[in-house]
């Protein structure tokens, strides 16, 4: 069985019976690269990069409902056993704190999902990352296709972004492949989705400018 074509035989009778073969090709599913039809989902270390992502959102939701169970007990400690109700002030600042990682572990998940959904419909594109002030820009090569790449999809371009964590250590492991080699993988809504190889995990980047439509 042929996995890039499908070989019918077909009989000629005008011909005096002899066989002719019509070879149809596939029709790919959108959203998969035209070159090995896998998307960013079905590549190589994309899943354990995903798990790691979505597992920074988990301990975030962790720690955000550890610290507010923890400022609940302290209170009731403090109130009925210390009598010292002069301590609910800092016990606040700590439900404050649980609240704030309840959220960013709560929006982490979502982002998760987010970005899975993207990875499952398209495939890494390859891109250089570079530094440009305050922003990340990344340079597209030329895309092509075609047995001997003389038909350009798309032209070389630059996309200015944003990461959208603000976490420090994040930051510093994506300028760190400045100059570089780096995988993306564009979101329907303009989004995009960061790797390199050694990072395993994913980063999400948003456009400066927005393409408006139409």
């Amino acid at each position: 069985m042929r996995d890039d074509a499908r070989v019918e035989g077909e009989r000629d009778q005008a011909a005096g019976g002899s066989g002719t073969e019509r070879i149809v090709e596939p029709t790919r599913a959108p959203g998969r690269d035209t070159k090995d039809g896998t998307t960013a989902w079905e590549a190589p270390g994309t899943q354990e990069s995903y798990a790691a992502y979505r597992l920074g959102a988990l301990r975030w939701l962790g720690g955000g409902v550890a610290g507010i169970a923890l400022a609940i007990g302290l209170s009731v400690y403090a109130v009925t056993v210390l009598k010292r109700p002069g301590l609910g002030v800092f016990i606040v600042g700590a439900v404050i704190l649980g609240l704030i990682g309840i959220g960013a572990g709560a929006g982490g998940l979502l982002r998760a999902r987010r970005l899975r959904k993207g990875l499952q419909q398209a495939p890494w594109r390859r891109a250089e990352l570079r530094v440009a002030g305050a922003h990340l820009r990344l340079v597209f090569p030329a895309a092509k296709s075609g047995p001997d790449g003389d038909q350009t999809e798309e032209d070389a371009h630059t996309v200015d972004l944003r990461l959208m964590t603000t976490s420090r250590w994040r930051v510093r492991e994506v300028v760190g492949f400045r100059d570089g080699e780096v995988l993306v993988c564009p979101l329907r809504d303009g989004d995009f989705v960061l790797t390199a190889h050694g990072l395993n995990n994913l980063y999400g980047l948003r456009p400066l400018a927005r393409k408006k439509g139409p």
